[in-house]
């Protein structure tokens, strides 16, 4: 392992992915639970929730050069909405694959320097914001999924 890097915004982010890691991964657990006949065509909400949130880890992975893919890419690439003829796979999968590219990309997170994180892009010069920017963006869409999620569960 290369020398992890101790940068107090890196750490602050750290913090919370961790978080979301563990809470978005209680929140799967739980929906089992729930009567999804219940919500009417709102079920179709929860797995493209879930799915696309596992699917947005995958990508900022793959951006690190990490060559994972998702089970169900297809459903997610590219942006699709919530596709409402199809049946989603279990929420365990999901969870499965959340726990798995989640420990692999803090990894690499970490190990990131302060120039790969902080400096803008000098090959593309289109980008408006640095990598620690898009991952602070990931964040608080995962934030605010987790909330999504336990509003539309309670």
């Amino acid at each position: 392992m290369a020398n992890a890097n101790t940068d107090i915004r890196l750490h602050t982010l750290i913090y919370k992915y961790d978080l979301h890691t563990i809470l978005l991964s209680k929140i799967i657990d739980g929906v089992e639970l729930v009567n999804f006949s219940l919500l009417g065509k709102n079920a179709k909400k929860i797995p493209w929730l879930i799915g696309s949130q596992v699917q947005l880890r995958f990508e900022i992975a793959n951006l690190l050069g990490i060559n994972e893919v998702q089970n169900t890419d297809v459903l997610f690439r590219f942006g699709k909405g919530i596709q409402f003829n199809i049946r989603y796979p279990s929420l365990d999968s999901f969870n499965f694959e959340w726990k798995k590219i989640s420990s692999i990309l803090r990894t690499e997170i970490l190990e990131l320097d302060n120039e790969d994180l902080f400096n803008y892009s000098e090959d593309d010069p289109g980008l408006k914001g640095t990598f620690f920017d898009l991952l602070s963006g990931v964040v608080e869409r995962e934030a605010n999924i987790i909330s999504v999620l336990t509003i539309l569960l309670v």
